[in-house]
């Protein structure tokens, strides 16, 4: 064996904690390798080549042969052979061999995955990559299949001093200020003044009290509703519509009562109608979206068990001080940070504080010398879901680590959604074309048309034109298109399990050019089942046991057994299995093998064989025995399961597949030894079983059934027992990937989303479920699995090839809350649109940084809920997904509505005043029509384009650059103005010359006629003739557009792939109808001529239009086929 490094001399602790071993070497600094080799006995070319964190090219084959049952005194021997570590580094190959005298070596894989080479030490945890049941994961196991190479991690920056190997967490814990674990209880007794025995006094904790306040969260108090419901008004086009409106109202004032002064009015009004709409619907759909403080309130335990003055009663826990004894109780919230005095068989989940998967254990003494590793520490709002415990308040209120991290969270401003930075990009553009247009108007008529057409524009009036200019430019109907969009989408994406909290949300989904996911219950199914048996030289599946295709195999039914006798798990009163996840899967699993009543089977199985001792799981044994008397035929039957290496010591035999009972030789060791590693490099849990029938004479005692079972290992003659049983077989238990995410992950790749688990999992855990799931490759050496010790001592380079959009998906395991936000931070600093998917306490600052947070609707923290901006009702990664191209579409449709209304709501409408005020013809669009076109034909063919489906390619596309690809870009101005607006403007300038010179003028009489039209015998026309001919013109014109329009409505469906192999909007053709049947009513019914002077046209001006639009859609069909072709290109 050689261990070698480029630090500097220091001791390394190699630590095996399923075989107890504790063998200390040296490294040599003179040494530039860093490889490490144990020699496999009689057949050193087997290898599991893996590639460990820091390790820049060295591979480290590793594997080691001892014997099954005497591991534990093989490593002692070989730890007192080798003496005192040599201070130079042993020699490549040099084997670390079991004593001599073994006879039936195992060969046991050893992890790889946590071996950490940094500037201080190399770190050798876990087991011998074998199972552990309490925990409920493997120790980081590795293989060649899949190839899963941890990214290589340099120890230190280029000029920098080292950094030491946990500063992720160490900066945590610096914020937290938590040392309390490495105190020993007669410190932590000195340290907070209080008495293990008796606790505080009554008057200590008054005087406490009043010092550090109630055991309550502080926050920040939330603003007013009624200034949330003015600023809901204020967002996106809310000022740029209350500016329009006030423009429309000093309009009206200042042409009081001149004639066209009320369509000033109308507009003004209408205007803030639809603000008021607007924000008042935005108010609706996100006022709960700040109710972070009554959801804490929930957190908080109501009362706990203390200790004071000697006496134990129950108090408030807002009344908890630093220093009091709590007692903490299976069911119970932990009411503050808590140092652990005493634990029975207590178990914490910090699930939603740390990630971890699976409930801890807790117990008195330090393990590790970060507070959130080891186990003596009991967090503020984690559960006690097993056992109890006893321990020493250390924090409260804001003080405890949920209340840092809430801090965090409220500290936080929300940044604005893309989609609204958009909208705001979009309304400046608007508003400095608008005040450029005016000024230039202003400015035109100060310095010419004054002094040369005096009469032409007096002050009010050139008010009046200025403001309509710049109403004009805005396309009246796009905000309530937007808004509408947004909502309808909201809805749909309900239908899909996706609750959105904030409308802009949807967008930013869509936008995502990473998705940081959470692994459990997200990718997974959160529920541990059965999944594969290894039994009689041969590994079968769990679903072909159920399916009955091994119902006669002798095994098989003992499996099935052990599964139900020797299990704590039981049936309440609605049939629901209670129990740990263990052995909720294996009952569960054995009601599934049942031919018929599942429920009844077990109650018979467990009525037939009468359970008279047993001695039940614990975290130090890591096995569970039970003693069975079959009432038929008085046979004791001894069961027990475990971690599958302490199932094996105590085997002498194993049953084949046949049902014989055949002696346990090294071959068979080594094949279960090699099964274990292949279940458990798939992130497995795996369990040994095995059985023994017993003699009355064996057992020195019998139980009678009023006597009960023993429960506790001591004295337990079950203990004597434990030997030469017969191996049964390995099965192994998973949370399986939810079929629905290797599709959905695999359109995240076509759509170039990158989708990285982050996850406070084990890594072999986590690379396991990654490589199930489709975000890992299973072959490729690409893969990067990032431990969180290791993310401190990332550069700027690692980081950019780690989150690079062209790099292949990765895996943070084992990461802590600040570890969560760093990678959010890091992330968006490269230029990403971050999506964030988590459930706990621990995710929720990562969730508020994020441009999009996601919580999880079911299960989870609120705390995470309350700080997400989307909700996953079905807890789904794959409804997710389906919200994403559900965000792709609303942006494109966003797209499609202001390519469709700037032609003829903004641009149609500037290019008449234009014509008006710098070449003198008289207005060839009313007022009137303005409106009529902003807020009538134009809303229903734009709210058509709402339902538009998304473009078949929508979902092959790369995720929007939010820094070139803008909502109004370069392309979409050129669509919207050069082309639909100057094509539509030619049709509806032609429409009104027909019609001018059908009375007998000329575009040559009308150009600049300025102040000349109106006044009598102009071109020998009377007063009445020019407001007949202008008014049919003015008509002839808003035809002409309308017309137009519908064409265009058909060319802005799609954006690249040609309208004629895109589904049928039949929405359209509606709006259509409807707009036809509102212009001939404008143009036709005398009460509307009179009121609004409009006027019949010739049936000529209803034809123009059409081939003119048919010229469009053709030249626009050319122009997307370019683009297919070329998509970098300005069309």
């Amino acid at each position: 064996m050689m261990l070698s490094s480029d630090d500097s001399q220091e001791d390394t602790r190699v630590l095996d904690s399923e075989v107890g071993l504790d063998i200390s070497h040296s490294l040599d600094g003179s040494s530039d390798a860093e490889s490490l080799q144990i020699s496999v006995d009689q057949n050193p070319s087997e290898h599991f080549p893996v590639t460990p964190s820091r390790s820049s090219t060295m591979a480290l084959p590793l594997t080691y042969r001892i014997r099954s049952q005497q591991v534990e005194s093989a490593f002692t021997q070989e730890k007192q052979r080798m003496g005192t570590p040599p201070k130079s580094p042993l020699r490549l190959g040099s084997p670390i061999m079991p004593n001599s005298a073994s006879t039936t070596p195992m060969h046991l894989p050893i992890e790889l995955t946590d071996l950490r080479f940094t500037p201080r030490r190399l770190d050798f945890m876990g087991g011998a990559g074998l199972p552990d049941p309490t925990l409920g994961l493997v120790d980081e196991p590795q293989t060649e299949e899949p190839c899963l190479t941890e990214t290589h991690i340099p120890t230190r920056k280029t000029n920098d001093a080292p950094l030491p190997t946990h500063q992720s967490r160490q900066i945590l814990h610096k914020m937290v200020e938590i040392d309390a674990h490495l105190l020993t209880a007669e410190e932590v007794q000195l340290k907070f003044e209080t008495d293990l025995e008796r606790g505080l006094s009554v008057a200590q904790v008054r005087v406490r009290q009043q010092r550090e306040g109630q055991n309550m969260l502080a926050l920040k108090q939330g603003r007013h509703p009624l200034f949330n419901y003015f600023m809901s008004m204020m967002e996106g086009f809310g000022p740029l519509l209350w500016g329009s409106a006030v423009l429309c109202f000093i309009a009206y004032a200042v042409a009081f009562n001149q004639p066209g002064d009320t369509y000033n009015l109308a507009l003004g009004i209408l205007l803030v109608v639809v603000n008021i709409l607007m924000g008042s619907f935005g108010y609706y759909q996100e006022r709960k979206s700040s109710q972070l403080m009554d959801v804490l309130k929930q957190v908080i335990p109501a009362a706990c068990v203390v200790t004071r003055d000697g006496a134990d009663f129950e108090a408030d826990t807002k009344d908890l001080v630093s220093g009091d004894i709590v007692h903490l109780l299976t069911g119970t919230k932990v009411p503050a940070d808590v140092r652990v005095i005493s634990s029975n068989d207590a178990k914490v989940d910090n699930s939603l504080l740390t990630g971890e998967s699976e409930p801890q254990p807790l117990s008195a003494t330090c393990t590790d010398q970060n507070p959130f590793e080891t186990r003596n520490l009991a967090f503020f709002g984690t559960m006690i879901v097993e056992g109890s415990a006893t321990g020493v308040v250390i924090a409260t209120a804001n003080r405890t680590v949920t209340g840092r991290l809430v801090a965090l969270v409220n500290d936080s401003k929300p940044k604005p959604a893309p989609l609204q930075l958009e909208i705001n990009a979009f309304a400046r553009v608007i508003v400095v074309m608008a005040l450029t247009i005016g000024v230039i108007i202003v400015v035109s008529w100060a310095a010419w048309l004054r002094t040369s057409y005096p009469g032409f524009l007096s002050v009010a009036a050139l008010l009046v034109t200025v403001v309509s200019v710049m109403v004009a430019c805005l396309p009246d109907g796009m905000p309530l298109s937007v808004i509408v969009t947004m909502t309808l989408i909201a809805k749909h994406m309900l239908g899909l399990k996706v609750l959105v909290k904030t409308l802009p949300a949807i967008e930013t989904l869509g936008s995502s050019t990473v998705i940081l996911t959470d692994k459990t219950g997200t990718l997974t199914e959160n529920r541990m089942r059965a999944s594969n048996l290894y039994l009689g030289g041969e590994f079968i599946t769990a679903k072909s046991v159920v399916d009955g295709d091994h119902a006669n195999d002798p095994v098989v039914k003992q499996v099935q057994l052990v599964s139900v006798l020797c299990s704590s798990a039981v049936l309440d009163a609605h049939e629901n299995v209670i129990g740990d996840a263990s052995e909720t899967a294996l009952l569960k699993f054995y009601m599934e093998c049942s031919a018929g009543d599942g429920v009844a089977d077990v109650e018979q199985a467990r009525k037939q064989f009468r359970k008279v001792d047993e001695i039940p799981f614990s975290s130090k044994n890591k096995w569970q025995v039970s003693l069975h008397v079959d009432e038929a035929t008085q046979e004791q039957h001894l069961l027990m399961k475990g971690a599958p290496e302490r199932v094996l010591d105590r085997c002498t035999h194993i049953m084949n597949k046949e049902g014989a009972i055949v002696p346990l030789d090294s071959f068979q060791l080594d094949q279960i030894s090699r099964a274990i590693y292949e279940l458990a490099n798939k992130g497995e849990r795996v369990l040994g079983m095995c059985s023994r029938l017993m003699h009355s004479s064996e057992l020195s005692y019998r139980h009678s059934p009023s006597e009960g079972t023993s429960t506790s290992p001591d004295h337990n003659p079950l203990m004597e027992q434990m030997s030469a049983m017969i191996f049964l077989a390995l099965v192994s238990l998973s949370d399986p990937v939810r079929t629905s995410v290797p599709p959905a992950i695999a359109m995240c790749t076509a759509a170039s989303i990158r989708v990285i688990m982050v996850t406070g999992d084990h890594a072999a855990t986590a690379s396991a479920i990654a490589v199930q799931a489709g975000i890992l490759s299973s072959s490729s050496a690409d893969n990067m699995v990032v431990q969180g010790v290791d993310i401190p001592t990332l550069s700027d380079d690692d980081w950019a090839r780690i989150l690079s959009r062209d790099s292949p998906n990765a895996v943070f395991a084992r990461t802590t809350p600040l570890d969560k936000l760093l990678i959010v931070q890091k992330a968006q600093a490269l230029g990403h649109t971050v999506t964030m998917l988590g459930d706990g306490v621990n995710d929720a600052p990562a969730l508020k940084e994020a441009h999009l947070g996601v919580a999880m609707g079911t299960g989870g923290s609120d705390v995470a809920r309350e700080a997400a901006g989307m909700l996953l009702m079905d807890n789904n990664f794959a409804s997710l997904i389906r919200g994403v191209e559900q965000g792709r579409l609303l942006f494109e449709n966003i797209k499609k509505v202001i390519i469709y209304l700037l032609p003829a709501g903004s641009f149609s409408e500037i290019t008449p005043v234009i014509a008006n005020i710098f070449f003198g013809f008289p207005l060839p669009l009313s007022s009137f029509l303005m409106i009529v076109i902003c807020l009538c034909t134009d809303v229903l063919p734009s709210l058509s384009l709402v339902y538009e489906p998304g473009e078949s390619d929508i979902m092959r596309r790369r995720p929007r650059e939010a820094k070139t690809e803008r909502l109004v870009d370069l392309r979409l101005v050129l669509s919207a103005y050069l082309y639909g607006g100057v094509l539509e403007s030619i049709v509806g300038f032609l429409n009104y010359f027909l019609v001018m010179a059908h009375y007998g003028l000329a575009p040559g009489d009308l150009v600049f006629a300025f102040s000349a039209w109106g006044q009598e015998g102009f071109h020998n026309l009377t007063v009445a003739q020019q407001t007949e001919a202008l008014n049919s013109a003015q008509t002839a014109f808003f035809v002409g557009l309308t017309i137009m329009q519908f064409f265009n409505l058909q060319m802005v469906r799609t954006r690249r792939m040609s309208i004629f192999s895109h589904k049928i909007n039949w929405r359209t053709f509606a709006a259509i109808v409807i707009d036809m049947g509102i212009v001939l009513f404008i143009c036709l019914a005398g009460p509307v001529n009179q009121v609004f002077n409009t006027a019949p046209i010739p049936w000529y001006c209803w034809l123009i239009p059409i081939p003119c639009g048919i010229a469009m859609l053709a030249i626009d069909e050319i122009r997307k086929a370019i683009i297919r072709k070329r998509p970098a290109g300005v069309l």
